[in-house]
């Protein structure tokens, strides 16, 4: 695999101011924003912000990907969503403040020429108080969350003095602040915590354990405790993997990284897809973005996959609807209509057999009257005696009905009422 732009041991220093910005930023606009931090604060006195477009994406962990349309996406978005910054106090030099990122950004001949906001660039440069984040480490992470909750708790780490264990308490307020997410505890924990110490815990240079606070029966805060690892061993086995990667066969044979390669996701980007996410995830969410795609409604279907799978866009089934139950008097009426049912069932039997008793005599005499009375008064029933004589359902049904009054005698054979209560002895 490519080797990443920056060596293992580059840091960015965040300033605190941005690592507090209050906008959602996805989690590519965000590996591209610390990307161009960092790449601002190395240009080693360089007048011009330029740098080649491959050393982006392997800096935001898409060394492989030829889809540049992912980064013109995100830099859209970071010269036009207003940022923010030092939204929770906690930078003691600066005051609250608003912009965008970069007041402009163009793509050519594989370069890009940015430039950042001017409101920001003395913060940039010289930052008393920031974060020390790991490039690499940035590349690995797969979830937006996870990488806003990792530059939170490293940018406490590192304003605490950066210890060897440290813990913080933290507001829910502010956790949902930083994490952009407004659901209800439940949802916050199962749904975002879990899966962000998760990937902390795998990718990152701390481990995080947490537990939640509670101010009566409501949880109120969230505890973090931070652990360090060994930075030098984790990062050499980083490098490792990315020499290391995995076979080219597993590519070939796993449905879903071919079906996300497909749609034009990186090759690296879609191994980490399939590795944090369940495929029921990903396959909902890459029939939605088609659906979306396909609709018009989306124009960057790799861009739009991506963040649908890392913020599960899926729609949410319909819960099933209860069966209505129906009123006594619509349970009556059918009861009542299928009584009707098998008591018109067990006199057409009964007419039957009494019929078939007769002697071949009886029998012709009646049907001999039945085809004098249909001449008269039934043309069209005659019309199909003609073609199929008794043969014909119609005939023979109209038959037997007319042979109800002239063979039933017994009263369940004569009253629904007398049928019903023969049934109730």
């Amino acid at each position: 695999m490519q080797a990443l732009a920056c060596k293992p041991q580059e840091q960015l220093l965040k300033p605190t101011a941005t690592v507090h910005v209050g906008n959602r930023l996805s989690l590519i606009e965000r590996k591209v924003f610390n990307a161009l931090l960092w790449h601002f604060q190395h240009r080693q006195g360089k007048t011009d912000n330029q740098m080649p477009i491959t050393q982006l994406m392997a800096l935001i962990g898409l060394g492989r990907s030829k889809n540049t349309d992912v980064i013109k996406e995100a830099l859209e978005q970071l010269t036009t969503t207003a940022i923010v910054w030092n939204s929770l106090k906690q930078d003691r030099t600066t005051n609250w403040g608003v912009c965008t990122f970069l007041a402009g950004a163009e793509l050519r001949s594989g370069q890009l020429r940015y430039v950042l906001n001017p409101l920001l660039v003395d913060k940039i440069q010289n930052p008393i108080l920031f974060a020390k984040i790991q490039l690499l480490i940035q590349a690995q992470f797969s979830s937006k969350y996870a990488l806003a909750l990792y530059e939170f708790l490293i940018d406490d780490l590192c304003r605490a003095g950066s210890p060897q264990t440290h813990s913080v308490q933290v507001s829910l307020d502010t956790l949902r602040h930083v994490l952009q997410f407004d659901g209800p505890y439940k949802h916050l924990n199962a749904d975002v915590l879990k899966p962000c110490i998760r990937e902390i815990n795998q990718h990152a240079d701390i481990a995080v354990q947490y537990q939640a606070i509670k101010r009566g029966r409501a949880v109120a805060a969230i505890g973090f405790g931070l652990e360090r690892k060994a930075v030098q061993l984790m990062l050499g086995g980083m490098l490792e993997a990315e020499v290391d990667c995995d076979p080219p066969t597993r590519d070939a044979t796993d449905p879903l990284i071919s079906a996300l390669l497909e749609q034009g996701v990186g090759i690296r980007k879609a191994r980490a897809l399939v590795d944090a996410h369940d495929a029921d995830r990903i396959q909902g969410n890459l029939e939605h973005a088609l659906r979306m795609y396909r609709s018009g409604k989306v124009k960057n279907l790799a861009a739009y996959l991506v963040r649908a799978i890392e913020e599960d866009y899926r729609p949410m089934p319909e819960p099933p609807r209860p069966p209505a139950k129906p009123s006594p008097r619509l349970v009556a009426r059918q009861a009542q209509e299928q009584l009707r049912s098998d008591w018109e069932r067990f006199r057409g039997q009964r007419v039957r057999d009494c019929f078939a008793a007769l002697p071949e005599a009886d029998q012709e005499a009646h049907r001999a009257a039945f085809v004098e009375r249909m001449q008269h008064a039934q043309p069209f029933l005659m019309k199909q005696y003609r073609r199929e004589g008794f043969q014909s359902r119609m005939v023979e049904a109209q038959f037997f009905s007319e042979l109800c009054e002239t063979l039933l005698e017994k009263p369940e054979e004569l009253s629904l009422e007398a049928y019903r209560a023969r049934l109730d002895e």
